[in-house]
């Protein structure tokens, strides 16, 4: 799964980094490292990014490391050449924690980004912070660089197999952006468009322990009220449509099987109709969970997957042993691999998951909404409830392909410890050709925004 970066996973681990700096020497060790781990575990690395462009770019890399840099500045130094692998599941995650550590201010708002005009769309501003930017408003420039030049930074900062799933993923982290790569210094001069006017603002970035210490403040005076959006799945029922809204935003086993139940029994109870299930801001996470989703609605007997080509190595055992450390008692599966050389490709052809009795299964109409967020397993559920025609699609093309890399090994840098992940399998899901390196179109193509509109539309007039 990809893993998520974003402002509230930081809130309670601002200490795990320091400012600290590295030598030259420790830093080009980390180069070799990374770029000896991503060969040793990638089933094709290069599949986009030719060998020897990539061991051209690294050289420079590594010849112009010539001064200490702190982990922040040595992570942009490194990040826009394996960004270049196109691999959403192969990359570093921007050091924030470091970056925040030296409170900076910053424009605290939320933002959809695009690498086609309008580039950059204002939404609503974080817990706590004052609104002085019309929501919906196109930005046209900041501190007098162009959105089209922010956007082009931005997704060249960013792993993923397409841009626009590297913009909206680089969205989560646009205040960093804004502020270390342009070194806003909580000034942010900003010209934007709204009903066709232009208008021009100055906004004051807000220090980022400023803004830790408001949203702690108000979560313990209203109850953690405003956390409860991220819920990983929420329901919500419009009776007078007989429409039930499923939203998910994340594939993960906590708390998923009783939702389901309470869920289904609620919607059986109301007799509803037309389901919705929202998965355009889910990153993906366990695909055994979309399996199981599938037995509340599908009518037919399904697979995810066609097959999944995995490379055995190193850090794959590593992974194993870990797990076996913390009490994990390893499978058949598990004791095979360690048994196997590193480097070793192994085929698993997958079978059809019988349809189980279930007397929630809902066997009304289904719409499915998609956008260039919908990553990794999301977008593998995605496409077999394409390829099995269980409904409509509604949205835009996934951001995860249905051809992908994925099945992340994690692992540490040996100097700088910044994380890693690198992909260990390739995955051909149900339906698909060995060239289809493209994510799931939708039935019917739309903003993403305007998704759910469009179904409710749909519904209203059948």
């Amino acid at each position: 799964m990809k893993k998520l970066t974003s402002l509230l996973l930081l809130l309670n681990c601002l200490s795990v980094y320091s400012q600290k700096t590295y030598t030259p020497q420790q830093m080009k060790a980390d180069v070799d490292s990374l770029v000896q781990y991503i060969e040793e575990t990638h089933p094709n690395p290069y599949y986009r990014y030719p060998k020897k462009k990539f061991q051209k770019d690294i050289q420079q890399l590594k010849k112009g490391l010539n001064t200490n840099l702190n982990e922040v500045d040595f992570y942009l130094a490194f990040i826009k050449i394996i960004s270049r692998l196109d691999d959403g599941h192969t990359g570093i995650d921007i050091p924030l924690n470091s970056y925040l550590k030296t409170n900076p201010s910053l424009l605290l708002y939320e933002f959809t980004l695009s690498p086609q005009k309008p580039y950059i769309i204002t939404g609503k501003p974080y817990t706590t912070i004052k609104n002085e930017i019309p929501k919906d408003s196109e930005i046209i420039s900041i501190n007098s660089i162009s959105s089209e030049k922010i956007i082009k930074d931005i997704i060249a900062l960013n792993t993923g197999e397409r841009d626009e799933f590297k913009a909206e993923y680089g969205a989560n982290s646009f205040f960093f952006y804004l502020d270390y790569l342009y070194n806003a210094k909580g000034i942010y001069n900003i010209t934007y468009k709204l009903n066709g006017k232009k208008q021009k603002i100055t906004v004051k970035g807000v220090p980022y322990q400023d803004y830790e210490k408001q949203r702690n403040l108000k979560q313990e005076n209203s109850g953690n009220e405003d956390t409860k959006d991220t819920e990983n799945y929420t329901l919500k029922l419009i009776p007078e449509k007989s429409t039930a809204i499923i939203s998910f935003q994340i594939f993960d086993w906590d708390g998923f099987s009783e939702f389901c139940k309470q869920a289904f029994t609620e919607i059986k109870g109301k007799k509803i109709e037309n389901l919705i299930i929202d998965i355009r801001n889910n990153l993906g996470g366990d695909s055994d969970v979309g399996d199981e989703l599938f037995q509340f609605f599908m009518n037919q007997p399904y697979k995810q997957y066609d097959r999944v080509i995995g490379k055995n190595s190193r850090l794959i055992k590593e992974r194993i042993r870990t797990h076996e450390r913390n009490g994990k008692i390893l499978t058949s599966e598990d004791l095979a691999t360690l048994k196997k050389a590193e480097g070793v490709y192994d085929t698993i052809v997958y079978e059809e998951i019988p349809i189980r009795e279930n007397s929630l299964r809902f066997n009304g109409k289904v719409y499915l909404l998609t956008s260039a967020q919908t990553f990794s397993s999301a977008a593998d559920f995605a496409q077999c409830f394409s390829n099995y025609k269980r409904g409509k699609i509604i949205g835009e093309e996934t951001g995860g392909l249905v051809v992908s890399y994925g099945d992340i090994v994690s692992h540490q840098l040996p100097n700088t410890q910044l994380p890693i992940t690198i992909s260990s399998k390739l995955y051909y899901n149900v339906g698909t050709k060995t060239d289809d390196w493209h994510g799931v179109i939708p039935d019917i193509k739309i903003p993403a925004s305007k998704a759910l509109d469009e179904a409710l539309k749909i519904i209203q007039n059948q």
